[in-house]
């Protein structure tokens, strides 16, 4: 009989899923004739230290497939694959960790939901970065610091994956009114959070970013009309608070946010407030949640009034994954220069997942 040598070691965790989902999109009017289309398929891989190295540790997810949420226009691999995150790290203590690679920025509160994604959030409900982050604990006092030198890995990249267009673009056309104005991205941010729990059911948070934006037109028009060198010549900024709730299977958040960006090619600076109110409630392997989400613009010369979204959904745990059922209404959006649009979306998001 062969036994294992009695110095063996855990190996480092390594495992995978994959995800499809059924949208029906109200506004399609094809959706409407054939009861929608299965797709956005994903392999997601993924890979932690699991305790195997000491104080060192380390985290990667990589997705390949159409449902991947990038865009092979604006990322780093011209494709439908790529990193969602990919670190390295070491405790320095008991509540002090830093991290080294692309890992998730400090700001505001991760979403519930799952496919709809940021809702009017739009670039700062879930994005991760490359650059290093300190995170640490004092008393009731928990917070993050990180400087992150741009917003993926490569040159020109503006999809942060999950980011769904709100950061630039990686493509331009001069000859196009207007498309070489969103050739930019988010680089040299310093980002912070604070977190005050204030007893075991109430926290109160505060997080900030402030740092450069670079104009990417003359690497990336493709008419070849722009010339001279990309700089670092425009801004960005955004503040946020939130307060959360939890007590047994409910939770609750509720943030505002303020954002302004100075773009490379736009004279009036972009401005926006932001507000999402989350509530969640989980009972034995279900559960259900409801967002809701507006935002109005500040911008002069702005016409956008104030939009709104809402999504309901619920998930359930029945054993290798999840299933998901949403359903995503909004009456406008945040566009690549981090502005509020008007439009009308309409659309229902059944989701299955495994892992193994």
């Amino acid at each position: 009989m062969l036994t294992p040598p009695v110095n063996a070691q855990p190996a480092p965790l390594i495992s995978g899923g994959v995800w499809f989902n059924h949208v029906f999109d109200d506004n399609n009017a094809l959706d409407r004739r054939t009861g929608g289309e299965t797709g956005d398929v994903a392999l997601i891989l993924y890979a932690s230290d699991n305790d195997q190295y000491d104080d060192w540790r380390f985290g990667v997810e990589f997705r390949l497939g159409d449902g991947s949420f990038t865009q092979p226009d604006n990322n780093h691999t011209g494709n439908n694959f790529g990193f969602k995150y990919a670190w390295a790290g070491k405790d320095l203590n008991d509540s002090a960790r830093v991290r080294l690679g692309k890992l998730d920025v400090p700001f505001g509160v991760p979403r519930l939901n799952f496919w709809p994604g940021e809702m009017l959030r739009g670039g700062y409900g879930d994005t991760q970065d490359v650059g290093i982050r300190l995170d640490d604990r004092v008393g009731n006092i928990s917070y993050a610091i990180g400087y992150f030198h741009a917003d993926d890995f490569g040159g020109t990249s503006t999809d942060t994956m999950d980011d769904n267009g709100h950061w630039g673009q990686s493509v331009c056309d001069d000859t196009v009114p207007g498309d070489c104005a969103l050739a930019y991205r988010k680089v040299q941010t310093l980002a912070g959070s604070v977190d005050w729990h204030l007893s075991e059911h109430h926290t109160l948070g505060l997080s900030a970013q402030r740092g450069r934006l670079q104009d990417l037109a003359p690497l990336v028009d493709e008419s070849g009309s722009i010339g001279g060198e990309s700089r670092i010549n425009g801004d960005h900024y955004a503040a946020e608070v939130n307060y959360r709730y939890t007590r047994g299977a409910w939770q609750m958040a509720a943030q505002y946010f303020t954002v302004e960006r100075e773009l490379p090619r736009v004279a009036e600076t972009v401005r926006n407030d932001r507000q999402v109110l989350t509530l969640g409630y989980e009972q034995n392997r279900w559960f259900f949640f409801v967002e809701g989400t507006s935002a109005k613009s500040r911008t002069r010369g702005a016409s956008t009034g104030s939009v709104y979204g809402v999504s309901p959904g619920a998930r359930y745990h029945y054993g290798p994954g999840w299933i998901y059922l949403e359903y995503l209404r909004q009456n406008g959006d945040i566009d690549r220069a981090g502005d509020i649009v008007e439009g009308d979306f309409d659309a229902v998001y059944l989701t299955l997942d495994f892992y193994f």
